[in-house]
């Protein structure tokens, strides 16, 4: 999937995640969505990717430290840190701005890594349409589990993640 859609369906995921974290954490929640939006991209962006001009094709190429589609795509990875995010214990005090409303950092934080899990995660199952897929048993393996529906940069990814965060939307107001 394209940059575009997967920043569509991370903004999807954090509106999921906002919507089902409002009634314990309330207003927190909405921290959720713009972590899911950058978590969405994320097993990309981890790759710390970089450009670089390759003499034999004349052209720019992508190259990256770590491997596209491997370490950071591997699913028990993220499935880990959510697991880790819904029961790891996040207790801070409580910050009172202006002397009013107490802003709990505990709900904040727990809401912001619950988005930025959610969109990663939300990224890895966008990416199972592609023929290339996703790594299932090891990180490194050359075999991937993949459905083959559609090539990244195809029409259909954008529409398929405004649908996501459509639906997204309407839970959380719902």
């Amino acid at each position: 999937m394209g940059r575009t859609g997967h920043h569509l369906t991370g903004l999807a995921a954090g509106l999921l995640v906002a919507a089902a974290g409002w009634h314990a954490f309330g207003a927190s929640s909405l921290t959720a969505v713009p972590f899911g939006w950058s978590g969405g991209s994320a097993p990309d962006w981890l790759e710390i990717a970089h450009a670089e001009f390759s003499g034999s094709r004349q052209k720019w190429v992508r190259v990256s430290v770590i491997p596209h589609r491997t370490i950071t795509h591997w699913w028990p990875l993220w499935l880990a840190l959510a697991l880790l995010v819904a029961v790891w214990p996040v207790h801070l005090p409580a910050i009172r701005f202006f002397a009013s409303h107490p802003l709990e950092i505990s709900g904040v934080l727990r809401m912001a890594l619950a988005g930025f899990t959610a969109g990663g995660v939300t990224h890895l199952l966008m990416d199972v349409p592609n023929p290339t897929g996703i790594p299932i048993l090891t990180p490194l393996a050359r075999s991937r589990f993949g459905f083959g529906w559609w090539r990244s940069g195809n029409a259909l990814e954008p529409l398929a993640g405004m649908a996501m965060t459509a639906l997204a939307g309407a839970v959380l107001w719902v």
